[in-house]
């Protein structure tokens, strides 16, 4: 059988393991080759495909970590787009991308379940960089001796918006200011949950006519 010569956006997207949204960002930024057909569908050389697997070396199994604190900014598309943007980001530096790991939680939730996955890929040796886009996307505090433990597995961890150095009294009122804010988030999550319950009780009391 003869070998192709093009593939389709979907088929260069599972050769390389990304999504369709992502080589047609590839496409519009000139990071790809791509040819259109008369129907203007992207068709993309294989020989381009097989370049770019081959720049993919060992050492560069990346994980992509992303994630929002609320169903809202979810909800608003901004976990797809940071995913994304890290996306691009790895394959602007040559990483092959291994795992995509997205979700919703804050980041003082201990039972996070997609950071535990990321947790058990570095102890399985499975990857050799973890992409994030901001350091309080993986933890709000804590971060270098994080960093310092990946280390010990062989693992770098990457930051694309490194933090800028503070003053030890700025750092201070960031990490002040960052408490309030994750703590007052999650007692207004709370308290939403207390009145959803209780406008549920009335509505179930007003079917059943126990309600006054």
């Amino acid at each position: 059988m003869k070998k192709k010569a093009f593939l389709s956006a979907g088929e260069a997207a599972r050769a390389l393991g990304v999504s369709v949204k992502t080589i047609q960002r590839w496409d519009v930024a000139g990071l790809i080759p791509v040819i259109r057909t008369s129907t203007n569908q992207r068709r993309i050389p294989v020989e381009a495909i097989e370049t770019i697997l081959k720049t993919q070396r060992i050492g560069h199994r990346c994980a992509i970590y992303a994630r929002v604190s609320s169903a809202t900014q979810e909800q608003a598309g901004h976990l797809a787009r940071q995913s994304e943007r890290l996306e691009q980001m790895a394959f602007e530096r040559g990483y092959e991308v291994v795992a995509l790991i997205g979700e919703q939680a804050s980041s003082l939730d201990e039972k996070r379940k997609g950071f535990w996955r990321l947790l058990r890929l570095i102890e399985q040796q499975a990857i050799d960089v973890v992409l994030i886009e901001y350091p309080d996307r993986l933890v709000r505090f804590g971060f270098s001796f994080l960093e310092e433990c990946f280390g010990w597995k062989g693992v770098r961890l990457e930051v694309v918006e490194p933090p800028q150095a503070q003053h030890v009294t700025e750092e201070l009122t960031q990490d002040l200011l960052t408490i309030i804010t994750v703590l007052s988030g999650q007692l207004y999550g709370q308290r939403a949950k207390h009145v959803r319950a209780c406008m549920k009780a009335c509505l179930e009391g007003a079917g059943d006519g126990t309600s006054e």
